[in-house]
């Protein structure tokens, strides 16, 4: 539960936190140090009743817009990049889905789900009533270090559904706190459902939270406007559901993105951002693409995304903190002109930008170590190696092979079997040969979104795969499975797969009983 008091956070005290727990860390279990490991295997999780009678495995609504994913690119025969950026048409379709039209998906399986794997000390009898209550429900005490006491439950597979903002459109948008929940009840139940064990939640996707934060205004899809007040905790809902489910839950942050230059306007003058803005717009704030973007150049800007992180893991009882691919927004030298020139340095713009990314995402590990060692810090890059490299300044390689960067790294590998420039299988392959470091856990990102549609970026090899097959996702999770160092799969995202348009919900039916057999 959110610890009560307000959050103080002295990042001196934090970093002396780190060092000592850093010569704490127990021996490595099933890949992981310092975790507890839930390993999968089969128990039902819904009762009886949730089972339809027909033989039927699945019941879809089909009645919803699905949000389309605009997809830019460099050149089609080299990069495939997915935003989430939405039209305006296609945000209205979205925000317009009805309650009604959340239909919870029902699946019958002929084996159970998922057993715990018990501390040695609690016996098999008392599983199922009391490893959920000690373990994750249990209160979380606040200490005056900013230290969470609550112990982390993650699995030795990860299988995990991103939620966005753009799902939040439908379920929280304008919603009471008692029709979010059963919203959010409803996700979760599905995504349980379908065998799968942990959620990512977007909990601050422009510089504004979903949950409460007394660094960051209140977050857009509340009411439609940044910085209002909430009337109740999204975060807080999202962690009693997802554990009271058995499911281990990421908050999800986007460290450097931020609002409009528009939106930034009207937040109080209070929130840090806000003053940057004021006072150091063109440095520690920047505009570029018409969005306000975090300069990761100067320590005082990733100071403040650090202490934004550690202000969550010590508040709320999540399992992990995931960060995603917006690391820097542009190529343009003009973005940290000055930063540059006043830094003094020798290296190139490039590597002196990889070399900004590489400090921040070190402090970033250490502010969610800082408050909970035992909470898993990842991140979810491009798939694309060129990509990471020649357009965000994500040093990849490193994350995965040197320590105290990331307990897991989550590659967007968003292409099909026959892409004509990045074949699934080849990709994998990459990501799983630069993971070497064992105490980094490697999870694969899927592409739910493409399910049913033309694929334009993948050339002409690729451009009907997502149109002729229906087993695709399911091929593509029994491929990374055979990866040495495989430690599950990603689905982006939820309303792709539970909330399909019309034109695709044929498509989704049939790849949902492929996954689930």
């Amino acid at each position: 539960m959110k610890a009560k008091a307000k959050f103080r956070f002295f990042y001196a005290a934090i970093a002396a936190a780190v060092i000592f727990s850093s010569c704490q860390k127990v021996s490595e279990t099933d890949g992981n140090i310092g975790f507890v490991q839930i390993a999968p295997s089969e128990t039902v999780l819904q009762t009886a009743a949730d089972v339809p009678e027909s033989s039927s495995a699945l019941s879809v609504s089909a009645t919803a817009s699905q949000t389309e994913i605009s997809e830019t690119v460099s050149a089609v025969t080299t990069r495939e990049t997915v935003t989430e950026t939405e039209t305006e048409t296609t945000v209205t379709e979205t925000a317009a889905v009805s309650e009604a039209e959340i239909t919870k998906v029902t699946i019958q399986y002929e084996s159970p789900s998922e057993a715990l794997t018990l501390p040695p000390e609690t016996t098999t009898e008392a599983a199922e009533t009391t490893v959920w209550e000690t373990a994750v429900a249990g209160v979380s005490d606040i200490n005056l270090n900013g230290s969470n006491t609550y112990s982390a439950v993650n699995f030795s597979e990860q299988k995990g559904f991103w939620i966005t903002y753009l799902e939040y459109m439908s379920i929280l948008k304008n919603k009471s706190e008692s029709s979010f929940k059963k919203s959010v009840e409803t996700y979760f139940d599905n995504i349980s459902a379908l065998g799968f064990n942990t959620v990512y939640v977007q909990v601050r996707a422009f510089g504004d939270a979903y949950y409460d934060s007394s660094l960051f205004p209140s977050g857009e899809q509340f009411d439609g406007t940044i910085g209002t007040k909430n009337s109740f905790d999204a975060l807080q809902i999202m962690i009693d559901c997802a554990h009271a489910r058995g499911l281990s839950l990421h908050a999800w942050v986007n460290p450097m993105r931020l609002m409009t230059a528009a939106q930034i306007k009207d937040i109080d003058n209070s929130y840090q951002i806000k003053k940057w803005y004021t006072d150091k717009n063109g440095t520690y704030i920047v505009e570029t693409g018409g969005r306000l973007y975090l300069n990761p150049a100067y320590s005082e800007v990733t100071s403040l995304i650090a202490d934004g992180i550690a202000e969550i893991v010590s508040n709320y009882d999540v399992d992990g903190i995931q960060i995603d691919d917006y690391f820097y927004p542009t190529t343009a030298a003009s973005f940290d002109k000055s930063a540059y020139s006043a830094s003094g340095t020798a290296l190139s713009l490039s590597d002196w930008r990889i070399s900004n990314v590489n400090k921040m995402v070190k402090k970033l590990y250490s502010a969610v170590h800082g408050a909970n060692d035992t909470v898993m810090f990842g991140i979810s890059p491009q798939g694309s190696l060129e990509n990471n490299y020649d357009e965000l300044y994500a040093d990849v390689k490193t994350w995965c092979s040197e320590s105290g960067y990331c307990d897991y790294i989550l590659p967007q590998v968003y292409f099909g079997f026959e892409n004509a420039a990045l074949p699934y299988d080849k990709v994998i392959s990459e990501w799983s040969g630069m993971v070497t470091n064992r105490n980094v856990k490697l999870v694969i990102g899927l592409a739910a979104y493409k399910i049913g549609a033309a694929d334009s970026y993948a050339g002409a090899s690729g451009k009907n795969e997502w149109l002729n097959n229906s087993d695709i996702m399911a091929r593509q999770i029994a491929s990374a499975q055979r990866l040495p160092n495989y430690g599950g799969v990603a689905l982006y995202r939820y309303e792709s797969l539970f909330v399909p348009s019309k034109d695709v919900a044929a498509y989704v039916n049939k790849e949902l009983e492929n996954i689930k057999k």
